[in-house]
């Protein structure tokens, strides 16, 4: 079995909760310039923005059997690429119809990163699991308190589009990062029957 890391691992997953805070408030914070760049009434805004909770919904069902199947790193990679589309898309799509595929994206790899970074915590973590995962909590804070004060700041001198899209490549920059280091390996290889999840 390749050996990993736990405090890059930790780490690693760190930065994809601070992600997945940035991502859960960026519509909320960028509402106002949407509405106005497309011209959207309250009811074409509400349509727009419930969008999301459901690609988060996908995203945290459709996270556990791939991790079980095949590791985190793979599906994190993934994600945050999906992050780095949606974060550009959001930032640059000039219709209606391209956004909302763009926020479904952004929502599915925002549920697969908060559901696999606290599912590779939880494993790597034998004597602290409920201090990792609290920690990890705070990276979400962070995150989320974190977008509504980066766009207030930076809005005098760049556009939203531009601050959205500077995210997007952090976000991208952290999927590099799973790129380079090891994580736990898959369910299967541990010899954990997915049959067996039902019972834990």
């Amino acid at each position: 079995m390749t050996m990993y890391k736990k405090n890059l691992v930790f780490t690693a997953a760190c930065f994809g909760m601070l992600l997945f805070g940035i991502g859960l408030i960026t519509l909320g914070s960028v509402a106002g310039d949407l509405k106005t760049k497309f011209m959207l009434d309250e009811i074409a805004s509400g349509t727009l923005f419930s969008i999301m909770p459901i690609g988060i919904l996908t995203g945290s069902l459709l996270f556990g059997p791939v991790c079980d199947k095949y590791g985190y790193k793979l599906i994190l990679i993934l994600a945050c690429i999906g992050m780095c589309a949606g974060f550009e898309g959001i930032a640059y799509s000039s219709a209606l119809t391209v956004l909302k595929v763009f926020i479904f994206l952004f929502g599915i790899s925002g549920g697969i990163i908060n559901g696999a970074t606290n599912a590779v915590v939880a494993d790597i973590s034998a004597d602290a699991k409920g201090a990792n995962l609290s920690l990890l909590g705070v990276f979400f804070g962070i995150g989320a308190l974190g977008m509504p004060f980066v766009l207030g700041v930076l809005k005098n001198n760049f556009s939203f589009e531009q601050i959205l899209a500077a995210v997007g490549l952090f976000t991208l920059a952290v999927g590099i990062f799973y790129v380079l280091i090891k994580f736990p390996a898959s369910k299967k290889e541990q010899g954990f029957a997915l049959a067996e999840s039902g019972a834990f």
